[in-house]
């Protein structure tokens, strides 16, 4: 682990920085979130059917993976603020533009560029740490990604219950609504003043080449394989949870189910703040990525309370192992290795996440069982377990 990042106790504090990177995290994730639980009413509103109507969730997802390459390279050309700025007013007008758009293509367009936005400021997140809280990088990743867990928490959770009903019950004007808050977060980020120390001049080696992934480094792969394994576990269950709690007939406790899982990251979050020196480890990552398979299984093969249980393990385990692996690069790499190590890892990793859960479905609707949508998604985690290796520290990452 760099040097920086062992000893953050013998300095103080960076409130301001870390407030500011608590809300942009919060941003990360409520537009995209705030769609599962209007599907319905958006679906009702442009007469999609039930595989669009999931498309519509999925994009936002797939764009984040296949946008993280071009943000890296806008992040090289113009800075770590500017991306950050940027990408908070793309993905909130094109948010909003998903409520304002005369047709069901232009709805999926939206979707696609707001996921585009999204990829450009959480690509450049990591790098940030290491820039506005250089002397705690660990805790300034484990706050940003508290932020980010409550934002899916609230995207997810306040949307019908609170935002729906300040918005007359319209669905686009809840929209509009979730937009207020985000839009003032980018501006206090373009307005803020940063000390020079800490500016976009910190990261050596800034260039656009430079800052792109190598495919031919191992190193890529095996951190982007254990990303997939975290997300593919916390994603899959999510998507099917439902229909497998119906097919046994425990759908009465669908609702209680979905809000106690989707709650599990905001725990596991709080967790990894509280202990930080996880973070550049590879033993706390073995044990989450462990607790995250044992966890599925037990979800798939189970039924009734310990099945449930079985799925809050999934969604805390694997969410530690996210936030551990998200916060790896700006713990072992320094300049701009963090934004190629970070573009690298969430294409592969998120890309891996989308092709097993459809795969996943592929294969329940074709035999029949509803349960055999996590079976690829289990046998990859199990497999990317290989991938952990043996040192019992990530080195440092050029």
């Amino acid at each position: 682990m760099n040097r920086s990042t062992a000893n953050p106790s013998t300095h103080l504090l960076p409130y301001g920085m870390l407030a500011v990177l608590w809300l942009v995290g919060w941003s990360l994730r409520v537009p995209i979130l705030t769609a599962p639980p209007l599907a319905t009413r958006i679906a009702d509103s442009f007469g999609l059917g039930e595989a669009a109507e999931g498309a519509l969730t999925m994009l936002p997802v797939v764009s984040v993976a296949f946008g993280a390459i071009p943000a890296a390279w806008l992040i090289a050309r113009f800075g770590l603020r500017a991306a950050i700025v940027a990408g908070l007013l793309v993905m909130t007008a094109a948010s909003v533009a998903r409520g304002q758009v005369p047709s069901a293509a232009l709805l999926f367009l939206a979707s696609t560029v707001m996921g585009l936005g999204v990829a450009v400021f959480q690509t450049a997140l990591p790098a940030t740490t290491r820039v506005w809280t250089p002397t705690h990088v660990a805790l300034g990743s484990a706050v940003y990604l508290n932020g980010m867990m409550l934002g899916e928490l609230s995207g997810a959770g306040l949307t019908l219950p609170v935002v729906l009903p300040m918005a007359g019950g319209d669905w686009r004007f809840a929209l509009v609504l979730w937009s207020i808050p985000i839009l003032l977060i980018a501006l206090l980020v373009a307005l803020m003043r940063l000390p020079k120390d800490q500016s976009d001049a910190g990261l050596p080696g800034l260039c656009q080449e430079a800052s792109l992934p190598r495919w031919n480094d191992l190193r890529i792969w095996q951190y982007g394989l254990l990303l997939g394994s975290s997300v593919v576990a916390f994603f899959v269950v999510n998507a099917y949870s439902g229909s497998i709690l119906q097919t046994r007939g425990e759908y009465e406790a669908a609702e209680e189910f979905h809000f106690a899982y989707n709650a599990m990251p905001l725990m596991a979050s709080f967790a990894v703040l509280m202990m930080p020196r996880w973070i550049g480890s590879s033993a706390p990552i073995a044990i989450s990525a462990l607790f995250a398979a044992l966890g599925l299984a037990g979800f798939a093969f189970l039924d009734g309370w310990a099945s449930w249980a079985s799925g809050m393990v999934v969604g805390f385990a694997a969410t530690v192992e996210l936030i551990l692996l998200v916060s790896l690069p700006p713990t072992i790499a320094k300049g701009v290795a963090v934004t190629r190590l970070s573009a690298g890892m969430t294409l592969i990793g998120f890309s891996i996440a989308f092709l097993l859960t459809l795969l996943g479905g592929w294969l329940a609707d074709g035999i029949g069982w509803i349960e055999l949508a996590l079976a690829p998604s289990l046998i990859f985690m199990i497999a990317a377990l290989g991938a952990l290796g043996r040192a019992a520290q990530f080195p440092n990452y050029e």
